[in-house]
């Protein structure tokens, strides 16, 4: 499996490499080391060399070759290890990838070695992920608004989100709440409401410190006892009173320590120790003043490996950090009105893009057939889908508030009075609470009425053609009459096809889930666009360039 002359060949072929020790085959890699040269370098630097037996190919997104050097852990980009991180472009060609890979390694010492740079692209420290008992724990916080100063301390409000397996072991996934910043205040997570208002399952401990808890402020401490410089006397008191507190009633309980610091731009990472109690590392020891015994003591850590548990920041730019809608929408109140199989794709593209205020209005239940081409969980059973849909949306976005509006309101009480003056008038003041709304009903009477209305807010009307050959959408006020033009004029849209379900009269429009996420996701990057650029809101119809075809574009009127 591994060609051995190839790769010999190839390292005594590069300028660079002027020497090469004891290279062999060693089970499934080539090992050895090689000595690195030019004229940069004060005095060469050598490497230990290791070459996996699928080289060139990568695995777990790492390269398969790693060159090892110890002395160099104080510098940018090297592991606890002393390998060098170094990525390059895909080859497939063993010589060719080499060469890259050494010509890499080059680069490396130029840059971070020779020119000692420092990147101003902050990166976290390096901790571990360790088990306790078997089992993984994570916490997930985001940024609160409050500003914590060295050496503050307190409690942590911690919830359980749901358990699963993590690198084929179990885990316990939980968020912060809350930190108590005295017994009177706390300082909440910037989670919505859904969150905010589970129980509280377990109790943390935190302490803000000025400088990384880690070696070379990138390896993380391993032992209690290189926190001491870290942990001033207070809060190692505190610490004693907690487990002293609460010994008798959960001993052998969990006590998730958080240790904070600033990272850039006075923005907080928090690491996690685990404790059980009954087991913390703290010993107590005399108070020595003068030489002499002062009768009083102090808690003092004690020798012994930190369980570093997995912390992870989901602050909402972290959160939505690899992609989100313009802001334009993701800032606006929204009302989805009509959340089956358009408006359900519709509010769920709207969350995974950031939008955070999102209302619902349906009268409609959720029926197992639905779930076929909408966002609905057959697991869930029957549920008004707006209750429903909620439970889904938050469940995707810690972010969002949802609300849902009388289920009667848009297919009742609107059409009854909204032409009686006071009642319009209210009709007009509760949409205008909203800056985007989309109806999504499909109902001619309620887009006839809405056009009607003179509300201070952006409405657009969605929807899609028997067997999804088109998508339509308007902006009121022009929503109505260029709906019953296209479908009366110009679209064909068949409507002696339609899917008339086994025991009742509710005949729909034929089309598949990926037909109409399709048209739909197409139509929300158009209305991104137009948003985004703050272009002119123009109707539009995402249609095919022909019959039959593919192939789809926008049309606007």
């Amino acid at each position: 499996m591994i060609d051995f002359a190839s790769i010999r060949n190839t390292l005594e072929g590069i300028t660079f490499v002027s020497k090469i020790y004891d290279l062999k085959v060693e089970d499934v890699s080539v090992n050895g080391k090689i000595q690195i040269d030019f004229k940069e370098l004060a005095e060469p630097l050598d490497f230990e060399i290791i070459i996996a037996a699928h080289y060139p190919l990568r695995s777990y997104d790492s390269e398969s070759i790693k060159f090892k050097n110890k002395s160099l852990i104080q510098y940018q980009h090297v592991m606890g290890d002393g390998s060098i991180c170094i990525h390059t472009s895909h080859n497939i060609n063993l010589e060719q990838k080499l060469i890259m890979d050494l010509t890499s390694l080059k680069n490396w010492i130029l840059r971070y070695y020779i020119d000692n740079e420092n990147d101003t692209h902050y990166e976290h420290i390096i901790v571990p992920e360790n088990t306790l008992n078997d089992s993984y724990y994570s916490f997930s916080f985001t940024n609160v608004e409050h500003t914590f100063n060295n050496g503050d301390y307190g409690t942590v409000g911690i919830c359980s989100l749901s358990n699963g397996i993590y690198r084929e072991e179990p885990i316990y996934n939980n968020i912060v709440r809350h930190f108590s910043i005295n017994e009177n205040f706390n300082v909440n997570c910037g989670w919505s409401s859904r969150y905010l208002n589970m129980p509280l399952i377990n109790t943390g401990i935190y302490l803000f410190v000025k400088n990384h808890p880690a070696n070379l402020n990138r390896f993380i401490f391993q032992d209690w006892k290189d926190l001491n410089d870290f942990l001033p006397d207070e809060f190692l008191a505190f610490l004693h009173r907690f487990e002293r507190d609460n010994l008798k009633k959960f001993k052998g309980q969990i006590t998730p320590v958080f240790i904070g610091y600033d990272t850039t731009d006075k923005e907080i990472h928090w690491q996690v120790a685990l404790l059980e109690i009954g087991n913390y590392p703290l010993k107590g020891v005399p108070i020595i003043f003068n030489g002499k015994k002062t009768g009083k003591w102090k808690s003092q850590l004690t020798t012994g490996r930190i369980n570093w548990a997995i912390s992870r920041d989901s602050s909402y730019p972290y959160f939505f950090g690899r992609g989100a809608l313009t802001s334009n929408i993701t800032e606006k109140k929204i009302l989805i009105i009509g959340i089956g199989a358009i408006g359900s794709v519709i509010a769920k593209t709207f969350v995974r893009g950031g939008c955070t205020k999102i209302d619902l209005a349906d009268f409609d239940v959720k029926e197992p057939e639905n779930v076929c081409r909408s966002e609905y969980l057959f697991n869930l059973g029957l549920n008004d889908k707006v209750d429903e849909l909620s439970r889904i949306l938050t469940a995707i976005s810690p972010f969002v508030e949802t609300s849902t509006v009388n289920k009667d309101y848009f297919q009742t009480i609107v059409k009854l009075f909204y032409k009686e003056k006071s009642y319009r008038k209210t009709f007009i003041s509760e949409l205008s609470k909203y800056d985007i709304v989309v109806d999504c009903t499909t109902d001619d009477d309620l887009m006839y009425i809405l056009d009607e209305l003179s509300v201070n807010c952006t409405i657009i009307s969605m929807s899609i053609t028997n067997k999804a050959k088109e998508l339509i959408a308007g902006f009121h006020p022009n929503s109505y009459r260029f709906f019953k033009n296209q479908y009366n004029d110009i679209l064909e849209n068949d409507l002696e096809d339609l899917y008339n379900p086994t025991g009742c009269w509710s005949p729909t429009f034929k089309a598949s889930y990926n037909e109409i996420d399709f048209l739909v996701q197409y139509a929300i990057k158009h209305i991104n666009s137009v948003f985004a650029e703050n272009r002119q809101k123009n109707n539009f119809v995402v249609k095919p360039k022909k019959k039959g075809s593919i192939n789809y574009y926008i049309e606007e009127y």
